[in-house]
């Protein structure tokens, strides 16, 4: 019996441990709006910097202290279609039909036409005829049942027609109206695929330094905290012609050897390679990264180095989607591993315009919490010793529990 407690009292010193709490390790308030109702947070490339890379570790808390449910969306080059409108020479309801006649773009050869149309609920019958006068009319497409749909941004309510490839220099849309009430055409056209430029929020200044050599020129920048960079947009006091090719650089520490032999490696790493030109745009587009501190290394050639007088980082814009009520104050926190990414209800279901955009405050680093003392101290000698005794007496036992040889 003595054994076995020695046992559990000799494992519950080996494995007694610290239990340090978890928390969130940066802050930042968010500003009282004035109505009930979905609001869009821009998330600024500070908070983005200092939470993890999927962002799961952001939190959107109330005032009591409890989770407020977000959805993030973010700003990218995405392929957005734009609806282009044909000129209209008739839009008139008659008795029991609607004629719509348009005029054919001459650089365009059709095989479909996008109606749009005041949102409702019925199915249309129609016949479309072409001609290149105006007077004799030809048939195209007879007593097609359209469909409807929604394309664009924001959604337009569209009846969606195929035609065979069409080249008359005018076509006519006759609706049959019999059984069903008109519809009001508001425009025919097409939609075409168009980009839609991404938006760059732009970070808290940085501080940076400029060091000239015989050949190179170097920006070391210098932040409070890691900060998400995506963009950087620079300015020179320069008026003439320059060409001059950039690398941007970050560096980092770590220990090698052991012993008196120990000692430390740096290493340098290039994050991205551009042209900074005097007839281009004073930008740089660089991928996702998060840097606290980075340098900016010019290759001067044979000229004179350029003088810098402003440096500018930014991100891709990001939105915090959440429902907010006036008189609530809310923070955002981030910083804290322990957290997975969260699961809300509204992740699955779009969201419609947000009623207003916000901004955040500047980001606070929140106070640790002290971590509670342990139970034993591994690196007190006295733990030590009682592990060496405890080991002993075991021993002592196993050898007295050892069967003897008879006399």
């Amino acid at each position: 019996m003595l054994g076995l407690r020695c046992k559990v009292l000799f494992v519950a010193i080996l494995f007694a441990s610290v239990s340090w709490a978890q928390q969130p390790r940066w802050s930042a308030s968010v500003p009282s709006v004035g109505a009930k109702g979905l609001h869009a947070i821009v998330l600024t490339p500070g908070l983005l910097g200092v939470s993890r890379a999927d962002h799961g570790d952001l939190r959107l808390l109330d005032s009591a202290g409890n989770e407020v449910p977000y959805v993030l969306r973010s700003s990218k080059d995405v392929p957005s279609p734009e609806f282009i409108t044909y000129p209209l020479i008739e839009n008139t309801s008659y008795d029991k039909t609607t004629v719509v006649e348009l005029e054919r773009p001459d650089d365009r050869v059709l095989e479909d036409l996008s109606i749009w149309i005041r949102p409702l609920e019925d199915q249309k019958r129609l016949r479309v005829t072409g001609s290149d006068d105006r007077k004799q009319w030809y048939m195209v497409k007879d007593d097609h049942l359209v469909m409807q749909g929604a394309m664009g941004t924001p959604p337009l309510q569209v009846l969606m027609l195929h035609l065979p490839p069409t080249d008359y220099k005018y076509l006519r849309i006759q609706m049959n109206d019999s059984l069903t009430p008109p519809m009001q055409v508001l425009g025919v056209g097409h939609f075409q695929r168009a980009l839609v430029e991404p938006r760059y929020v732009t970070s808290e200044k940085v501080e940076w330094s400029q060091r000239d050599s015989a050949s190179f020129s170097v920006i070391r920048v210098r932040g409070p905290h890691r900060l998400l960079i995506d963009r950087l947009r620079y300015a020179v006091s320069d008026t003439g012609n320059y060409f001059r090719r950039c690398t941007l650089r970050t560096w980092s520490e770590r220990a090698e050897g052991r012993g008196r032999k120990q000692h430390t490696v740096r290493e340098e790493r290039t994050i991205a390679s551009f042209v900074m030109g005097s007839d281009r745009d004073h930008v740089a587009d660089i991928r996702s990264v998060r840097l606290d501190s980075f340098d900016l290394v010019i290759d001067n050639g044979d000229d004179r180095p350029l003088r810098f007088t402003e440096l500018e980082l930014s991100a891709r814009e990001q939105l915090m989607l959440a429902h907010l009520v006036p008189g609530m104050n809310y923070r955002i926190t981030t910083g804290d591993a322990s957290l997975g990414p969260p699961h809300y209800d509204m992740a699955h279901f779009e969201q419609p315009t947000p009623a207003g955009t916000i901004t955040p405050g500047a980001l606070e680093a929140l106070p640790m919490e002290a971590a509670a003392a342990p139970l034993f101290d591994p690196s007190q000698w006295w733990i030590w010793a009682v592990i060496i005794a405890l080991m002993a007496g075991m021993g002592w036992m196993a050898w007295r529990m050892l069967p003897k040889d008879p006399a």
